[in-house]
């Protein structure tokens, strides 16, 4: 989010962050509605498109398995780096016998292997407890955030946006940010006695704690380390304390960001999951023993890709972060709710509600060529600043 917040600046970075939180409840307010509509059926994704948009439905499992499975691989490749950089600064070990990057990718093995009998497991409440681990993990980043980010280079150069064109692929991050849309169905089906009122509740408050979160930890460190922000602004610290070593809260918030990645993936695992199991069966899903047996070889598949797609991108995050947030998030969290909506109740000039879905529906179809351009224009400028570089360099 911080990095995010350089290419917008801060005062367009916190009114992106306030819009995206914003069109996120409405799109969850919206899939609660239909969710109470369709609640004797057990709804899902899947079945409320088949019902309301027949010929589309496949467009939001596609779409949730883009923007979720690009979320796992970047989960893989943050997982293992974030822990590497708190396992270095903990034990004394030589790099050059044992490189950082072979220890980053024995480390990702290592949690994978951890995370594969969750990954496998059918309903997502039965990752609660693990769910609060990360939330307890976030909450100590997020404090340690406070104690350790000066706010030094605040300017002014820091409240404007830097290239314009540039800050359009940044939204994407917003949205990425707070994809949940995918939940809302499993919710709605696993609360007993199931009302608006309880739906609501969860809306707000998974809502309101993501921005909680990530209002500080996007301010707070874009105006201690500026235009110099890294893609995970933890890694800005081991330049910082390069010479003195990582004081011990920033190591336990590196194992701990870590951490909370991983639980995310399995997060983000168990929908992707049931998307491609839902475009491969359709209404015939398999049940018993075929199921399990397919679920949990399906969720070994996943992990074993997301590895490899992790290992071949590298470092580059926020490329994956991008795209998956433009055509999988924006899709399947804002764009097909809006649809569905209109879908089943119409279109009503007198209705204040509607009015509002259809005005956000609009500004979300339009994010698709804007924030493109943006996503192509900068990987283009970026492509050329290293061709030059490499030209120049004897």
């Amino acid at each position: 989010m911080a990095f995010g917040c350089a290419s917008f600046g801060l005062i367009l970075g916190v009114g992106f962050l306030v819009l995206a939180a914003l069109i996120t409840w409405l799109s969850l307010k919206v899939l609660a509605i239909l969710a109470l509509d369709y609640k004797d059926s057990k709804p899902s994704f899947y079945s409320v498109s088949s019902d309301l948009m027949p010929k589309a439905r496949w467009v939001i499992d596609a779409a949730l398995v883009i923007n979720c499975f690009g979320g796992c691989i970047c989960y893989v490749q943050t997982m293992g780096k974030l822990m590497t950089e708190g396992m270095l600064a903990i034990f004394d070990w030589d790099t050059n016998a044992w490189s950082t990057d072979n220890m980053t990718i024995v480390i990702q093995l290592g949690i994978l292997a951890f995370l594969t009998p969750l990954c496998m497991m059918k309903e997502i409440t039965a990752t609660k407890i693990p769910n609060m681990v990360g939330l307890a993990c976030i909450v100590y980043i997020v404090t340690m955030t406070f104690f350790y980010t000066p706010c030094t280079a605040l300017s002014v150069d820091l409240l404007k946006p830097g290239d314009v064109v540039k800050s359009f692929a940044a939204f994407p991050a917003f949205i990425f940010a707070y994809a949940c849309q995918q939940n809302v169905f499993s919710v709605s089906n696993e609360i007993k006695d199931v009302n608006m009122k309880k739906l609501n509740t969860v809306s707000i408050c998974s809502t309101l704690t993501g921005f909680v979160i990530y209002l500080p930890i996007m301010i707070l460190p874009y105006m201690t380390f500026g235009a110099s922000i890294k893609s995970n602004y933890l890694y800005n610290f081991v330049e910082e304390y390069k010479t003195a070593g990582l004081p011990i809260p920033i190591i336990i918030a590196f194992i701990c960001a870590s951490l909370s990645v991983s639980i995310s993936y399995v997060l983000l695992m168990q929908p992707v999951r049931c998307s491609i199991m839902s475009l491969i069966f359709g209404d015939n899903q398999p049940t018993g023993r075929k199921e399990r047996v397919i679920r949990m070889g399906l969720a070994l598949v996943l992990i074993a890709l997301s590895f490899a797609l992790a290992y071949v991108a590298g470092e580059a995050v926020d490329l994956p972060v991008s795209i998956a947030g433009l055509l999988g998030g924006n899709t399947m969290c804002f764009v097909m709710p809006f649809l569905l909506y209109l879908k089943k109740y119409g279109f009503d000039r007198s209705n204040k509600f509607t009015l509002l879905v259809s005005a956000t529906l609009v500004f979300c179809i339009l994010l698709y060529p804007i924030c493109l351009s943006g996503i192509v224009y900068k990987e283009v400028t970026k492509a050329a600043a290293v061709a030059t570089t490499t030209t120049t360099t004897p």
